[in-house]
């Protein structure tokens, strides 16, 4: 099952010079009347979120896409901001120009290249900041741009994998930075394509098929949100289906990626369509501590959305439920999380980010809800990530 509804995203940034005492959230408002990113600060100890900039991205949203796609990245200085315009079709690319004032350098398409034709779609920045790499789900393809000194984009390349088209949502670049990690739901894959260092350009480097996994045989696994550890040797994905919570692991090597598992992440919360897989700290730098999973649950056919906690070891690689937690809200939609410290964020259906304390059990208590009012309320979500990496 395909997690289509609407997504926007947010990006939290934490600046090594004007920003360095301080941690940012920057949404993608997905407002199909007129796009906007809203940059607040986060008080991670309150959970508050303070609005301190908007941008406006002369585009226009979608209201609709993935539960675990990426529609905003911020390069490792926070010298630019990019924000996926899903509605017309671009990229929006801003230079900081001091604080938190940032100046649009323009928007950036092509014609081979659409996003508005189906449900949108994410980014990934390598970690150099030199290469953009989009997923079109209307062309069914992957953009590679180059970035300028001032933030501008240049198309480098049009990529499609070797398993073939699709409708590709969450894509990301390992840490190392060498590899792109593209899940492909309709195949029940994941391929990956190796990122030549000068051009950014990809090459075709093999998949992993999950279909094959005798869990998988009877409803099918479908890898959606990425996270890998430090040392890139593990990749989990986000499995979106309602037919049973679970997420999906496979190994990265030298040799391209390999030995696809599937792990049950059957819960006392009940909260199931997990979407987003996201470290912590100890488990993505040391490969052993609590693993957090967002769970996007789906309104429609009575499934619940919330927060899994799981234990997660990599060597050798175990993953274990330790708690959960129901999160509620209208349409019972949740998009992405992540955590910093003791402080995890999740995006909630329509246009709310909810701040909670991590519990020493894995159990969450929410510190705070805030209304993005830029957001297009009738339609839309949130999805983010820290930044800096704070783990």
């Amino acid at each position: 099952m395909r997690n289509l509804l609407a997504v926007t995203a947010a990006v939290a940034f934490a600046c090594a010079t004007s920003f360095a005492a301080t941690t940012y959230v920057v949404t993608n408002n997905d407002n199909p009347s007129g796009n906007s990113a809203t940059i607040y600060s986060l008080n991670t100890s309150t959970g508050v979120l303070t609005q301190a900039k908007v941008l406006q991205t002369g585009g226009t949203g979608l209201g609709g896409g993935f539960f675990a796609a990426y529609g905003t990245s911020v390069s490792e200085n926070a010298t630019c901001i990019f924000v996926i315009d899903n509605g017309s079709n671009d990229v929006a690319a801003f230079q900081r120009t001091s604080g938190t004032n940032f100046t649009k350098t323009g928007n950036y398409s092509n014609s081979s290249l659409n996003l508005s034709g189906y449900a949108g779609g994410s980014l990934a920045l390598s970690p150099n900041g030199k290469f953009l790499y989009v997923s079109y789900s209307g062309s069914e393809n992957i953009g590679v741009w180059t970035v300028g000194s001032n933030c501008a984009l240049t198309l480098a390349q049009t990529f499609v994998p070797s398993l073939g088209a699709d409708v590709f949502g969450a894509i990301a670049v390992n840490p190392g930075g060498q590899a792109l990690l593209i899940p492909a739901a309709d195949y029940e894959a994941v391929n990956i394509a190796l990122i030549n260092k000068t051009t950014g350009e990809l090459t075709d480097f093999g998949n992993v098929q999950y279909d094959t996994i005798s869990q998988c045989e009877s409803e099918g696994c479908f890898p959606t949100g990425v996270d890998f550890t430090k040392d890139s040797a593990v990749a989990l994905f986000g499995n979106a289906t309602i037919s049973g919570p679970s997420v999906l692991s496979a190994n990265l090597s030298t040799k391209g990626i390999s030995n696809p598992q599937f792990w049950d992440l059957t819960n006392s919360a009940g909260v199931g369509n997990v979407n987003v897989p996201f470290l912590s700290a100890a488990a993505y730098s040391t490969g052993s501590g609590p693993l957090y999973l967002g769970a996007s649950g789906y309104g429609p056919d009575g499934v619940p959305s919330g927060e899994i906690t799981a234990s997660f070891t990599e060597k050798p690689l175990n993953i274990t439920v330790t708690n959960s937690t129901l999160i509620t809200n209208a349409d019972e939609y949740q998009f992405t999380l992540a955590a910093t410290g003791s402080t995890m964020l999740t995006a909630e259906y329509p246009n709310s980010l909810n701040s909670y304390h991590i519990n020493s059990d894995g159990s969450i208590t929410l510190l705070q809800s805030t209304t993005d009012q830029q957001a297009n309320s009738g339609g839309s979500g949130l999805n983010f990530v820290f930044y800096p990496n704070t783990r």
